[in-house]
């Protein structure tokens, strides 16, 4: 029997609470209590980090137990961050089909959108927490805000704005389907025309935080920011279909409408289509027409891995996987059947995990200013806290997609949405 909640917004949360946490199979609690183990892991190694001068009586602890050096000062951390500001602000994709241009399908699943960015957006500041080293220094640029010659203040404004818009999404539209009640106007309309410029412009802005570099000639080049948006707009709509697929196979009574899938795999293969051809208009400046020698040494280190064989890997990956997934897409006997769209949803996510995380961010550190080759290799410390914020980040994802699709259930399968 399904229990009664109030019409307040506080009975709404404990609504999320109740569906997304406290209710669910042994199959969810088991994939919680991994998720849990695994948070807890990269928490406990953080903190020891931390701590280490006092643990092990040396001055030896912090960033120095990472392979970051003065030379290369972004690792992991922020390559994973890149990823993750992209797959929120392709959040916005189901939301603009639903709200800007009214289809019915893209409706009842929009708000898993507003999840996937509430998700990315946390796994990307607890990302910055853990690069910046001590939650201190954090504290220190807060009073400092909002300073807006500084592009890092304005990264920050846009991803902490675009966490609470997406925050009010969700909350609202769960409020409103609980009850069986359509979402108004009113609040879709203003929702979409700020929301869809802030989607835009966290991975814009990230763009212009290593665009502005001059000390790293790779990233100087005017499409940083396009190719950011492109690939983001392939990987986070493959990550979308992927929590469809599961949601139709493991929640009874759940179903999609096939048209959804059609056209988010439609915005997914234009995507990587645009990205690779952008890869390919980088590469063909670099290498026809540009006189820096500094930048060309940078991208042979990209495309061959002179120094680090795991870049060109990565480089290469992005290519052969893009490809791969395009031509699938336009292959009806793959993309008209389920196996076929989580085969290219995979690809599509390998292929921009390769381009849009280490492949972007090591090479502009080899060769230093200085023209010294330092190798960049992550530790096991740095593996671990990795591994640890993104298991918050799936946890997140879970537990609210879980409660937004037992209020998609109510409204549309359930309630008076079910008959439109």
């Amino acid at each position: 029997m399904a229990r009664e909640y109030g019409d307040s917004i506080l009975d709404t949360i404990k609504y999320i609470i109740d569906e997304g946490l406290l209710r669910g199979s042994k199959a969810f609690y088991l994939a919680v209590l991994g998720l849990l183990l695994m948070a807890a892991y990269g928490i406990y190694v953080w903190i020891f980090v931390q701590h280490a001068p006092i643990f092990l009586g040396s001055d030896y602890g912090g960033l120095l137990m990472t392979d970051l050096t003065d030379s290369v000062a972004w690792g992991m951390y922020i390559s994973f961050f890149v990823f993750w500001v992209g797959v929120a602000a392709a959040g916005i994709v189901f939301g603009i089909a639903a709200y800007a241009f009214g289809h019915k399908g893209f409706k009842k699943v929009a708000v898993l959108g507003e999840v996937q960015a509430i998700a990315a957006i946390v796994t990307v500041l607890l990302l910055i927490v853990v690069d910046v080293g001590r939650p201190l220094r954090v504290m220190i640029l807060m009073p400092q805000l909002p300073n807006l010659h500084s592009m890092l203040d304005w990264d920050f404004l846009v991803l902490t704005g675009y966490l609470v818009l997406n925050l009010i999404g969700f909350l609202v539209t769960v409020h409103y389907y609980r009850r069986d009640l359509p979402l108004p106007a009113k609040f879709t309309v203003p929702f979409i025309i700020i929301a869809a410029p802030f989607a835009i412009g966290i991975h814009t802005v990230t763009a212009f935080l290593s665009q502005a570099l001059t000390a790293r000639p790779i990233w100087n080049s005017p499409l940083l920011a396009p190719r950011y948006v492109a690939t983001a707009f392939a990987s986070g709509p493959a990550i979308l279909l992927l929590a469809l697929v599961m949601a139709e196979k493991y929640v009874k009574g759940f179903k999609v409408d096939p048209d959804v899938y059609k056209k988010t795999l439609l915005v997914i293969t234009g995507a990587l289509v645009v990205g690779l051809y952008f890869t390919l208009s980088e590469a063909h400046e670099i290498y026809w027409y540009t006189t820096e020698a500094w930048k060309k040494a940078q991208a042979n280190e990209l495309i061959f891995g002179y120094h680090l064989p795991y870049l060109a890997i990565m480089f290469w990956l992005w290519i052969a996987f893009g490809v791969a997934a395009v031509i699938l897409a336009l292959i009806p006997r793959v993309r008209n059947t389920r196996a076929g769209l989580l085969l290219i949803s995979v690809l599509t996510i390998i292929a921009v995990v390769n381009e849009k995380t280490m492949s972007i961010v090591i090479p502009a550190y080899i060769p230093d200013p200085l023209g010294r080759y330092i190798p960049y290799y992550p530790s096991a410390t740095e593996y671990a806290i990795t591994l640890g914020v993104h298991a918050i980040g799936i946890l997140v994802y879970l537990i609210l997609a879980k409660a937004a699709i037992s209020a998609i259930m109510r409204h549309y399968f359930q309630g008076s949405g079910a008959h439109h």
